[in-house]
């Protein structure tokens, strides 16, 4: 299947930094007169470089591309270390950074290691003196050093496009599960009804004319099965819609936790009547959603709580907030809120603050206590493939 396009950061552009180091090259060819092929060389290799670059690091998902920005590097150095000098070992530096951005380890330090070991070379070969010996030595560790750095860098970037495509993969698995569980649960309560309501209507048909005792008869057994069949729907929409509390908080759990957002969470409500159980968790769903899509928050905390007869449900993010106007979420959630006689506010002053506050009017307990995050973590795991992917 085809992968999930990954949005860049601001993290992404951060290669480009090291571009101010080509400076150096540039300054040492500035500092000496040069002839139109020298002048034109230097400038069509800088450019070529640039290109090279870019592919390398803003479109690292090739080893090849990588390779190719070495390769670049080096013959870049050896055409104009004749021309500009030491300086142009700032391109020995660029491509041991390169060879970096791929899976082989040993691939990508055994060449730099040969760019720091050309960088040397001239020292061997008396063109240069002592004194250049500690700023070359210090530029062929920072080659290999480079090119390290930018080996974990790739294996951390393509492990996490990896897990982006397995998750997608896996939402995809689940959506086609469910959609197979519909259908199944959909044939399994309406083929057999349905077919048996069409043939006992055309049997009423038949015999409204010849036998009318008969015909109600069928017709009332007609409206006997397709009482039935709707008791029988509406409890499988029910259990479509959601499981409880605890199943909705293990949902917030995946989400959040694929978001990258922690999820906190307290308080002993004991029984829920259903009503407020229902409530909350329509409530908790929406506003997880807010908070993976709209918040960058770092935190969650769920609290839940009782006094007396007034259930409490507080969910706080350290997140952007603010005092924006309420979106289509926050109004069905104030909106359902208010249907079943509570309160809901909206803090924004730091990250988000949202309270509903209910009033049960039933008993029973379809809750109970929160679950321990043990407990919550296997709940997540058991619900993750029966929840639909937004």
């Amino acid at each position: 299947m085809q992968a999930r396009k990954q949005k860049m950061n601001p993290w992404d552009f951060f290669p480009l930094l090291w571009l101010v180091f080509l400076s150096f090259p540039v300054m040492g060819f500035l500092e000496k007169d040069h002839t139109f092929s020298q002048t034109a060389l230097f400038w069509g290799l800088i450019t070529g470089f640039l290109a090279v670059y870019w592919r390398v690091f803003m479109c690292p998902s090739s080893e090849r591309r990588a390779r190719i920005g070495w390769a670049y590097s080096l013959l870049t150095y050896l055409l104009l270390f004749p021309v500009i000098g030491g300086t142009a070992s700032a391109f020995l530096i660029y491509g041991g950074s390169m060879i970096g951005m791929q899976s082989s380890m040993a691939a990508a330090l055994w060449l730099a290691f040969l760019n720091a070991a050309v960088m040397v070379l001239p020292f061997w070969t008396g063109q240069y003196t002592a004194d250049d010996l500690g700023w070359l030595v210090t530029n062929a560790i920072f080659t290999l050093v480079a090119a390290y750095a930018n080996h974990a860098s790739y294996r951390q970037r393509m492990t996490s496009r990896r897990l982006a495509e397995v998750q997608a993969e896996k939402e995809a698995l689940a959506a086609d599960a469910e959609r197979e569980r519909i259908a199944r649960d959909l044939h399994d309560l309406l083929g057999h009804t349905l077919s048996v309501i069409v043939l006992k209507s055309e049997l009423a048909s038949k015999l409204a004319q010849r036998d009318p005792a008969r015909a109600v008869q069928e017709i009332r057994e007609v409206e006997r099965i397709s009482r039935e069949a709707l008791s029988e729907v509406r409890a499988a929409v029910s259990g479509y819609r959601g499981s409880g509390l605890k199943a909705e908080l293990a949902r917030a759990k995946v989400a959040l936790d694929a978001a990258g957002v922690r999820l906190e969470y307290g308080g002993q409500p004991g029984p829920l009547p259903p009503e407020v159980e229902h409530g909350m968790s329509m409530v908790l769903r929406e506003a997880v959603t807010n908070v993976v899509r709209h918040a960058h928050a770092r935190e969650c905390r769920v609290n839940i709580t009782r006094e007396g007869e007034r259930y409490r449900l507080e969910i706080a993010d350290d997140g952007v907030g603010g005092a924006a106007p309420e979106g289509t979420g926050l109004t069905s959630m104030r909106e359902r809120v208010r249907a079943l006689g509570g309160e809901f506010t909206r803090d924004g002053t730091r990250g988000t603050r949202l309270v509903a506050s209910f009033v049960g009017t039933q008993g029973g307990s379809v809750s109970g206590p929160l679950p321990s995050p043990a407990e919550l973590a296997s709940s997540a795991l058991s619900t993750l493939p029966r929840r639909r992917p937004q």
